[in-house]
């Protein structure tokens, strides 16, 4: 009430002001706390470490197939439509995962090494064909721990990777 004993009209800009502060207060008072009041993180789900094991293996088996055309240049025409896909399975795996640790290199980079960077022709490929066939077991291991759509994907690329070993295993006989 005023002096006259009427109403004091209601100031907006005031009341906003005192309601900013009173709501900025808390927190301020928890960043104060710094990261630790926001409590910590939750665990990652399973998804995400099936996904970086995925993605690291699809990387040696890129490496691997890119160490075997370098020491067999005559088995690169057969060779090069496997790794082909390689690449695309590891751009699709990626493409389900943000990881922003991750720094992006160059395209086709990674170093050769594994047991199909060694031997003869049909050396290599025996060693490719072994390493997609683990590739293919491992993947298809992880399906019952994933979600239903990483499972599909998963299924797709251990199937596409049991017909790599096929072929390998058919063109290693021929050698």
């Amino acid at each position: 009430m005023d002096m006259a004993g009427g109403p004091v009209p209601a100031d907006p800009r005031r009341r906003s002001v005192l309601a900013a502060a009173a709501m900025t207060f808390p927190l301020l008072a928890a960043g104060c706390k710094g990261v630790g009041a926001l409590g910590t993180p939750p665990r990652p789900l399973p998804d995400v470490a099936v996904l970086d094991n995925a993605i690291t293996a699809e990387k040696l088996m890129i490496a691997r197939y890119r160490a075997t055309i370098a020491g067999s240049p005559g088995q690169a025409a057969f060779l090069t439509p496997l790794l082909a896909q390689h690449r695309a399975h590891l751009a699709r795996l990626r493409s389900r995962l943000f990881d922003p640790r991750e720094t992006p290199s160059p395209a086709g980079s990674g170093r050769p090494g594994g047991p199909a960077a060694s031997g003869g022709h049909a050396s290599g490929l025996i060693a490719l064909r072994a390493a997609e066939e683990d590739a293919a077991s491992a993947l298809i291991r992880h399906l019952t721990e994933v979600t239903p759509s990483l499972a599909q994907l998963l299924a797709s690329i251990a199937a596409s990777e049991a017909s790599h070993a096929l072929l390998l295993h058919s063109r290693a006989g021929h050698r």
